[in-house]
């Protein structure tokens, strides 16, 4: 097989995002793509997407997306795009670009299409009211389903070719066809692991021919918007429609780099302290996922499960970098930082069980989400640096199997 140069990938995991950000590490690690970096919105609004290729934005809440990243934020987004660059906005990602009157959201009105799952009357929930719905201005945005959905997905450039994707759905969008937007999918069924947070006709009326999946051209650059989480690694036939992205994206911008430490590279006993840190959050964190806590955090409901999504993104790889001797990749400076940013991950945890407090688990999440994004960007950075082939691997096929289950958003 020839091997290509593969584009620099980032992933947002910025204010706003959830775990969901984590689905794409693990789908890149799997296929051995190594270019990939992890932004924040103050990265992106100090000019980070120059040195980008594709940038992909999971789920999370879209408005504090919105928010953090602002105006400046949506300027850089645009340079990106008419520079050449190539956005995947999968749940969250999807709605922050289509059209809104709504302040943070009317900054990013890059996409004419507008949502079908948004009422001023919302129709009764049949369970999960926490997840169901959420404030749009004085409208609602509800979400019909849960789990597993059947969709149409266009293959090429023949309209008659179509294949039957399944990809959950955890409150993503279904998108009224606009005449900027090339339709890639449809909603077009359930299955038996569809759960219906509302009755299923209205779920039927809601999601079935309605838009799932949509490219637009923007400048020289490419715009793509996927309700499902076709990112979930769990669904490998889904995960491809995300390579294949990537696959046509502009190869343009300088390749992400992986900086080796010159002096203070991180020892064994140094990451060995790292490595007690990680383990002790999880054990805390596991006790308190036994609880039934629940926390509205912006506009989204986090749960207990949750925390250890972004601990065991942190403990797998890091068995992988203490086994491989990683570390000899990464500055002990980081790497202390890292064992200090963990220790308060405990001491909030261990906080919580006393004072189940919304305000604590914000702390709690950010602190989460900070962590595990700057580990899993040193573990890419230092697989890079130790595989000298990461820029030149042959691009990534049908994905050979399927992981173990992963929580949902």
């Amino acid at each position: 097989m020839k091997s290509i140069q593969q584009p620099t990938i980032a992933v947002y995991t910025g204010e706003g995002s959830s775990h969901s950000w984590i689905w794409f590490a693990d789908i890149f690690e799997r296929k051995q793509m190594y270019t990939v970096m992890f932004l924040d919105e103050g990265d992106i609004v100090s000019g980070a997407l120059d040195g980008v290729d594709v940038l992909f934005v999971s789920g999370g809440d879209t408005f504090a997306i919105a928010a953090a990243l602002g105006p400046k934020g949506a300027r850089a987004l645009e340079r990106f795009l008419l520079g050449g660059g190539t956005y995947v906005g999968a749940c969250a990602g999807a709605y922050l670009l289509l059209k809104s009157s709504l302040e943070p959201l009317h900054f990013f009105n890059f996409v004419e299409a507008t949502i079908t799952n948004l009422t001023r009357c919302l129709p009764p929930a049949l369970q999960r009211p926490e997840k169901y719905c959420t404030a749009y201005g004085c409208r609602y945005v509800y979400h019909p389903v849960r789990g597993a959905v059947l969709l149409d997905y266009r293959v090429g450039s023949e309209t008659q070719n179509i294949q039957h994707v399944t990809a959950p759905l955890f409150g993503g969008s279904a998108m009224r066809a606009s005449d900027d937007i090339e339709v890639l999918g449809t909603y077009a069924g359930f299955t038996d692991q569809t759960e219906f947070l509302v009755e299923e006709s209205i779920a039927r009326e809601t999601l079935f021919g309605n838009v799932a999946a949509a490219r637009k051209t923007y400048g020289q650059g490419t715009i793509y918007l996927f309700g499902p989480h076709f990112e979930h690694p769990d669904y490998p036939e889904a995960n491809q429609i995300v390579f294949d992205c990537i696959g046509l994206a502009r190869i343009g911008h300088r390749q992400a780099c992986s900086r080796v430490p010159d002096s203070g590279v991180a020892s064994r006993v140094v990451f060995r302290r790292f490595m007690s840190s990680a383990s002790n959050a999880r054990i805390v964190g596991l006790a308190l996922e036994r609880s039934a806590y629940q926390w509205l955090i912006g506009a989204k409901v986090y749960d207990p499960e949750k925390i250890r999504v972004f601990l065991e993104a942190i403990w797998k790889r890091a068995r992988v970098f203490e086994d491989r001797g990683l570390y000899r990749y990464c500055s002990a400076v980081d790497v202390e930082r890292l064992t200090g940013m963990l220790a308060d991950v405990t001491v909030c945890l261990r906080a919580l069980k006393r004072d189940a407090a919304c305000g604590l688990a914000e702390e709690l999440f950010r602190d989460l989400r900070r962590s595990a994004a700057l580990f899993v960007g040193m573990y890419f950075s230092a697989l890079r640096a130790c595989d000298t082939t990461a820029d030149t691997l042959p691009f990534p096929g049908p994905v050979a199997s399927v992981p173990e289950t992963i929580a949902a958003v």
